[in-house]
């Protein structure tokens, strides 16, 4: 027993605590992050709140555990970058070299959200948004419904405008549906299903500033013949399957580029078909499959991305938490190779 008890001797904590911790320890922020406040926020850093609001969902509820699925999710990946350092690595998918470098991340926690009031919850994410952004930082959101990226896209515009008069600020949206509805019959004006249509209401917001990524769904015709007379960017989940996600999006690449200097973006998991993103509000049939969206994210990356969110990821129907892992996938890549892209 002595040669045991032998082990737990002479020990230090020195011993160990410059050892990376595996993916399930810990507290659950996104990565492993560190937790902090707007106050501990600086320019370059990458921002992360999570947004647990889903009370606009008509068919099924479980968004507002999003956030808190992507976080436990990421934990697979928090060691990842200790474990491998910051060598070069080849990307087999699309048969190029790239670097990993690692990110400065906060992990403010939770917004404030009412989950019986709508207006009240719009209320305070545009104002924290706006918070959040006003040090320069890269802000990704962990959402909740689709509700949300109204009221956040108006405070990151603010606070991007705030600091630069002259900056200018597109929507980008990659979801399975357009979202452009006026109202909704159980929610009213502001539900999942009209996040769009309100950002394009703001003041100065104009048809070169919006793009539709990966729509696959059917909508009413006089919504989709007003976007297509308004000249806004659509590209279909067809298209992209047809040509491959460089082609399919040069245009809207090309328009935001020539028009943009900044660009929100909103990522709903249900771009993905059901069969690889169970974990989501609706069944999606017809959706673009995990490589053609990591294709996607690879091209938008090239835009001036100064906020992102991630939306309707609902893990109650996924018990295999691959929906999860595929949006903390997302984030990882999207963290660190842009990073190491310069961005």
């Amino acid at each position: 027993m002595s040669d045991y008890l032998d082990i737990l001797r002479g020990a230090t904590e020195e011993d160990f605590a410059a050892d990376p911790r595996p993916g399930w320890a810990g507290v659950a922020t996104l990565f492993g992050s560190d937790l902090g406040s707007s106050a501990s926020i600086s320019a370059g850093d990458f921002v992360v709140a999570g947004v647990p609001f889903d009370s606009t969902v008509s068919s099924r509820p479980g968004a507002a555990e999003g956030p808190s699925a992507i976080r436990q999710a990421s934990r697979s990946f928090s060691a990842y970058l200790d474990s491998l350092g910051e060598h070069e690595m080849f990307d087999t998918r699309i048969g190029a070299p790239f670097r990993y470098r690692k990110a400065k991340i906060i992990d403010v926690g939770d917004l404030h959200v009412y989950p019986s009031d709508v207006i009240r919850t719009a209320r305070a994410l545009a104002v924290e948004a706006e918070l959040l952004c006003r040090s320069s930082a890269m802000a990704l959101f962990l959402g909740g419904d689709h509700s949300i990226s109204f009221p956040l896209f108006f405070g990151v515009r603010e606070a991007i405008r705030k600091s630069n008069s002259n900056d200018v600020v597109g929507y980008i949206q990659i979801d399975h549906h357009f979202d452009f509805g006026r109202n909704s019959a159980i929610h009213g004006p502001i539900y999942n299903g009209s996040n769009a249509r309100r950002i394009s209401e703001i003041v100065g917001i104009q048809p070169p500033l919006f793009g539709f990524v990966g729509v696959g769904a059917v909508t009413r015709r006089d919504q989709y013949e007003f976007l297509v007379k308004n000249n806004v960017n659509i590209v279909s989940a067809s298209e992209i399957r047809s040509r491959g996600a460089a082609t399919a999006l040069s245009k809207l690449i090309a328009d935001f580029r020539k028009e943009c200097t900044s660009v929100y973006l909103s990522i709903d998991i249900d771009v993905l078909n059901s069969s690889e993103a169970p974990g989501t509000s609706g069944l999606t049939v017809g959706g673009i499959d995990l490589m053609a969206l990591m294709d996607v994210i690879g091209v938008l990356r090239t835009l001036p991305v100064k906020a992102l969110d991630i939306v309707e990821v609902a893990p109650r129907y996924d018990p295999s938490g691959r929906t999860a892992l595929i949006a903390a996938h997302i984030l990882f890549e999207w963290i660190h190779r842009c990073v190491a892209d310069g961005k």
